[in-house]
């Protein structure tokens, strides 16, 4: 899997900012607090979803969703990701909004959406 693009709408300190990756190794630098965590937890994210925790873990640095909550306009918590997996192109696109949630994948040749089956 090779991620191509990533469309951060709205997640901790940024709001409508693309990245274009290439293909090899991408290197992502910049001063302290210049938001090189902020697209770690993006990715992971996006691969894996984040979800909100509840009592004494909602307090914590450890509540990730809190944590990269919106600065600017929390309603819109989420962000896009474009990846090709062999010769087949997809886009991710997640809301992490607890309210508003969801997961979608489309396939870029067809337009598509592309349903998962769950495993057991």
């Amino acid at each position: 899997m090779l991620i191509t693009r990533l469309k951060l709408d709205y997640f901790g300190k940024f709001s409508g900012r693309e990245i274009e990756l290439k293909p090899g190794i991408n290197i992502i630098y910049g001063e302290n607090e210049a938001g090189k965590s902020t697209l770690h937890a993006f990715i992971k994210g996006m691969l894996f979803g984040i979800e909100r925790l509840k009592g004494r873990g909602a307090a914590s640095k450890e509540d990730i969703y809190t944590r990269y909550l919106p600065w600017d306009y929390p309603g819109a918590y989420g962000g896009q990701m474009d990846i090709r997996v062999g010769e087949k192109s997809y886009r991710l696109q997640r809301s992490f909004h607890a309210n508003d949630r969801y997961f979608t994948i489309t396939d870029m040749e067809t337009g598509r959406e592309v349903k998962l089956r769950r495993a057991i």
